[in-house]
């Protein structure tokens, strides 16, 4: 009896842990943060109570954006807990004061002043401590970063208990760096200063400030804590057009800080108690109270960066990954820029892997001496913008190509992936005969259908498949003379493009590598045009078939910029297919432009292109997206024209940039609800679905 009742409890507690397990997924598959975090804790062993409260925990955390529980890193839990614009746009989010409300109390006072660092210029890193990375580097001094932090800290601290003020200059800090590596002090402060010089770039919202004030006639100057020498200071901001400041008060020079409260009372000394001053700065402490106590009129500026890294990702490498998020706070928080959200798509999000991308691909280019680069129609379209804007002595070549064309193409190499794409992934779509031949361009071959019995009305089906199958294996020279023409044109198109040229890459977004597996065969096997074809994908991981490109990717004939089989696997298993992942990535390299449907041979007998209905409905978003593609690829440029290794952007951190916006379902439905797609080939254009449409027929919780 005992053994009964023991038997049926653990049963019952069986069944109890199963539905607990099955209600936790359904419940934390709607958040990525709770997800991960809460199997990554999860231990067989731990009791419901405990696994409660981990959940619990995860849950609250994922509400205030703080960790209470998980073993992540600082970064990776930011990147679970920061939040996203889902509604409305970044840039007009963070709520800055109007130019004409700055104006009037500039109007009223007759010194106007501001902060330099982060107020009048801005660094293009998140964290000011990143340029050591940069001074390091030409040091060749791979802790130098660490060191020059914690010589600062020494120099204000000995600072401090002898004057009883902690500002120090440059060369008090390297007279401490001696400690632990032995600088010549004069070149590594010369070489911070230079450095700092290069990246150093005006704020276009306190730019617009300072030049209202200078033409209403007012005494404009410049008050700052500051280790770096005046002269420095003086080149950087006459540089950024700052060239009417009447006077800057530099705090090493003064003896004591903004903070302590003392450098604003001196300015007064310096300049007449009886005039009115304004002054705006980004720390509240030192710029707004203590300018107030000074009896200064005092507008506070937040920090761009302290707006706007609660809303990045922060799991990335140190210096590419501040870089990033120093360029994207810049521009989308500084208040100067008033943006739609498609834009911010394309600058915060898509630019950074575009730019990361075609980056990587001249980097290959180079290492194989490819000749040519062939950016295959749609998802080429910025990528090729990208890439000529970076390289633009590169040979490269916009081409159309689409997946119906490739199916086409190759039907008489590739015979299963025809009768795939056309017929087995339509079985769920419930068309009959003549559906599919439309969509196959293939009427003809309804009376050899007919004659087995599949009338126009049948109704294509699993158990009819291969019997459907065996009726065009039978009669295949009907589909081959029905596409002869159309491969004829596919040859003299790419025999034209490919003249005098022995290599050629063909880029495309991934995942299988149909396209660029397609070109190659054409161009190599069955065109026998003189020419190696190479292929680069952004990311390999296709969902029927994860090897299927193997050996390519193993003997080098295709490369992955972010994952693949070989390549970053712990990415390629965070690539959720079924929630459409990259589908959204697609999504980032989409182009105002109908699609590619097949080649045709004109009157003349020259190759013709045939395209499908144009998607006008997401022109405009597409075309917003690209705009803010093409600035992030010359604002990060720009800023660092004289360091052209902060162009290699890493696949990882291409990746984790886009898996922090494509794991948001909900920004995809808000932004694209009405975005038109079209996942099959031969998929009629009447027949176009909706983002939205997609999401609630695949999209996996």
């Amino acid at each position: 009896m005992l053994s009964q009742i023991y038997q049926y409890t653990k049963r019952k507690n069986r069944a109890i842990k199963r539905r607990m397990d099955r209600l936790i997924r359904k419940f934390t598959m709607h958040n990525r943060m709770i997800t991960e975090a809460y199997y990554r804790e999860r231990s067989p062993e731990l009791g419901f109570f405990r696994r409660g409260l981990t959940l619990g925990l995860l849950c609250l955390a994922s509400v205030t954006g703080k960790a209470y529980s998980h073993r992540a890193t600082a970064a990776e839990r930011r990147d679970y807990t920061n939040r996203i614009f889902v509604h409305r746009p970044e840039s007009r989010s963070h709520r800055r004061m109007s130019y004409t409300a700055l104006a009037k109390r500039i109007l009223l006072c007759d010194v106007i002043s501001f902060d330099v660092f982060d107020t009048l210029l801005l660094r293009p890193f998140d964290d000011p401590k990143t340029v050591f990375y940069l001074v390091g580097e030409r040091l060749h001094c791979p802790s130098f970063t660490r060191y020059r932090v914690l010589a600062e800290k020494q120099a204000r601290q000995e600072a401090l208990e002898k004057t009883g003020y902690n500002e120090v200059t440059l060369e008090d800090i390297y007279e401490k760096m001696q400690r632990y590596v032995a600088v010549d002090v004069e070149k590594a402060a010369a070489l911070e200063a230079e450095i700092e010089l290069s990246l150093l770039q005006a704020n276009p919202y306190v730019k617009q400030l300072y030049d209202i004030a200078v033409e209403l006639g007012k005494t404009v100057i410049a008050v700052t804590d500051m280790y770096l020498p005046l002269p420095v200071l003086q080149e950087a901001l006459a540089k950024n057009g700052y060239t009417q400041l009447s006077r800057i008060f530099l705090s090493r020079d003064c003896g004591f800080s903004k903070r302590s409260g003392r450098l604003f009372p001196y300015v007064k000394e310096q300049l007449g108690e009886e005039k009115r001053y304004f002054h705006m700065g980004d720390n509240y402490t030192a710029d707004f109270l203590r300018a107030k106590e000074a009896g200064f009129d005092a507008a506070y500026y937040p920090n761009v960066n302290r707006l706007g890294n609660p809303h990045r990702c922060a799991d990335l490498t140190a210096l590419i990954g501040s870089a990033y998020r120093g360029i994207v706070n810049n521009r989308l928080c500084c208040g100067a820029f008033r943006e739609n959200q498609y834009f911010e798509y394309g600058y915060a999000y898509a630019g950074f892997y575009v730019l990361g991308y075609c980056a990587w691909i001249h980097e290959r280019v180079q290492a194989k001496g490819i000749q040519k680069l062939l950016f295959l129609s749609r998802d080429g379209d910025i990528l090729q913008k990208v890439y000529q804007k970076l390289y633009p002595e590169a040979d490269t070549e916009y081409v159309y190509w689409s997946r119906a064309a490739a199916t086409r193409l190759t039907a008489g190499y590739f015979r299963n992936e025809f009768f795939l794409r056309y017929i087995k992934y339509k079985i769920s779509r419930k068309i009959n005969m003549t559906q599919m031949l439309t969509a196959m361009e293939l009427p003809q071959m309804q009376d050899f259908l007919t004659e087995k019995g599949f009338l126009p009305d049948t109704v294509l089906t699993a158990e009819n498949y291969e019997d459907i199958v065996s009726v065009f294996l039978q009669h295949w020279d009907v589909v081959e003379s029905a596409y002869a023409d159309s491969g004829k044109a596919a040859r003299l198109y790419y025999a034209e493009k490919l003249q005098g040229v022995s290599s050629a890459a063909a880029v495309d977004v991934g995942w299988a590598a149909s396209g660029v597996s397609a070109l190659k065969v054409l161009v190599e096997d069955i065109w026998h045009l003189d020419c190696k074809i190479y292929g680069f994908v952004s990311g390999a991981n296709y969902l029927h078939d994860q090897n299927i490109i193997e050996a390519p990717l193993t003997n080098g004939d295709i490369e992955s910029y972010m994952f693949s089989q070989q390549k970053n696997r712990e990415l390629k298993r965070q690539h959720r297919v079924g929630q459409l992942y990259s589908v959204f990535i697609e999504m980032m390299l989409a182009s105002p432009s109908p699609s590619f449907l097949q080649y045709e041979l004109g009157e003349d007998g020259a190759p013709a292109f045939r395209f499908d209905l144009p998607e006008v409905e997401g022109y405009e978003m597409i075309r917003e997206l690209q705009r803010g593609i093409l600035e992030f690829a010359d604002d990060y440029c720009r800023a660092f024209r004289d360091y052209p290794a902060m162009l290699h952007i890493s696949g990882e951190d291409a990746y984790h940039v886009c898996r922090f916006i494509i794991s948001r379902p909900d920004y995809f439905r808000n932004l694209f609800a009405d975005y038109p797609v079209n996942r099959a080939v031969g998929t009629s254009s009447h027949e176009m679905e909706t983002l939205s449409q997609l999401m609630e027929r695949e999209y996996q919780y």
